[in-house]
C-alpha cells in the first residue's frame, strides 16, 4: 500500500515537472482572455458599432440548439488540448506567443472596430420551454441585444490555437489528434449554430492563427520563454536530487 502511495506521489511530481509550464500558461492564456473579451467592452461602447452580415448565407443559417453543447464544451476543451500540445515544449513556447500577439491583434479590433449580431433573444425569452428560456438568458448575459466582440470570434480563435498545437505532431497519439481535431470542427460550427458569430468572424479568427501560429514557430519567437521555462525546470530537478539524497543518507 505505501508503495504505491509512494508511486504515485513520484507519478505526480515527474508530472508536474514535466507539464507543470503549460498548466500555468494555459491559466494565463484564459486571464488573457477574459480580460480581452470583458475590458473591451467598456472601450467599444463609444466608437461605431459594424455589422458584417452576409446577407443570403448569415440569415439562413438555423438556430440548432443541440450545436451549444459542443460551444460550452469549448471551455474545458480550450484547457485539456494545449496540456496533450506540451509534449513539444518549443513548439508549444511559440504557441504560447502567438496566442498572446492574436489576443493583442483581437483586443485593439474589439476596441475600435466593435461588431455586432443579430439573435434571437425575444424569441428564446417568450417560449415555454426551459432550454429556450436558458439560451435567451445566456444570450442577455452575454452581450443582450447589441454584443460586442464578434469579429475575429475567440471562441473560433482558441479552438483553431488548440488544434494547431497538435496538428503534424506525431509523438501525440493519434487518436488525441483526430479527437482534437473533430472537437475543433464541431466549436467552430458551434459559433454559427447558436447564431453567436457570423461567417467571416469564424474565417477571420482561423487565419489569424495560422498566421500568427506560423510566424512564430518561423522565428521561434517562443525561444527566451523556452530558455526561462528550462532554467526553472533544472533548478527543481537539482533541489530533488539534492532531497533525495539527503533521504538516502539518513
Amino acid at each position: 500500500m505505501n508503495n504505491k502511495k509512494q508511486n504515485f506521489k513520484d507519478f505526480c511530481k515527474a508530472w508536474i515537472l514535466k507539464y507543470g509550464y503549460a498548466v500555468i500558461l494555459t491559466i494565463i492564456v484564459f486571464l488573457v482572455d477574459c480580460i480581452v473579451y470583458w475590458l473591451t467592452r467598456g472601450i467599444a461602447k463609444n466608437f461605431k458599432v459594424f455589422d458584417f452580415t452576409i446577407h443570403g448565407f448569415d440569415d439562413k443559417v438555423p438556430l440548432l440548439k443541440i450545436f451549444f453543447i459542443p460551444y460550452f464544451l469549448a471551455y474545458p476543451y480550450w484547457f485539456i488540448a494545449p496540456i496533450i500540445a506540451a509534449k513539444n515544449k518549443k513548439r508549444f513556447c511559440n504557441w504560447f506567443i502567438a496566442v498572446l500577439i492574436s489576443f493583442f491583434i483581437v483586443a485593439i479590433i474589439y476596441c475600435f472596430m466593435p461588431t455586432t449580431i443579430s439573435r434571437p433573444i425575444d424569441e428564446m425569452l417568450a417560449s415555454n420551454n426551459p432550454i429556450d428560456n436558458f439560451i435567451g438568458r445566456f444570450y442577455l448575459f452575454d452581450g443582450g441585444y447589441v454584443p460586442f466582440g464578434c469579429f475575429p470570434s475567440i471562441h473560433c480563435l482558441l479552438s483553431a490555437f488548440c488544434y494547431l498545437g497538435i496538428r503534424g505532431q506525431k509523438n501525440i497519439h493519434i487518436v488525441n489528434r483526430i479527437g482534437i481535431l473533430i472537437m475543433d470542427i464541431l466549436i467552430l460550427l458551434a459559433t454559427q449554430f447558436t447564431k453567436q458569430h457570423y461567417i467571416v468572424d469564424l474565417i477571420s479568427s482561423v487565419f489569424l492563427a495560422e498566421i500568427t501560429f506560423f510566424i512564430c514557430n518561423k522565428f521561434n519567437w517562443g525561444a527566451k520563454l523556452e530558455n526561462l521555462i528550462n532554467k526553472i525546470e533544472n533548478k527543481f530537478k537539482t533541489k530533488q536530487v539534492k532531497t533525495e539524497e539527503q533521504t538516502t543518507e539518513t
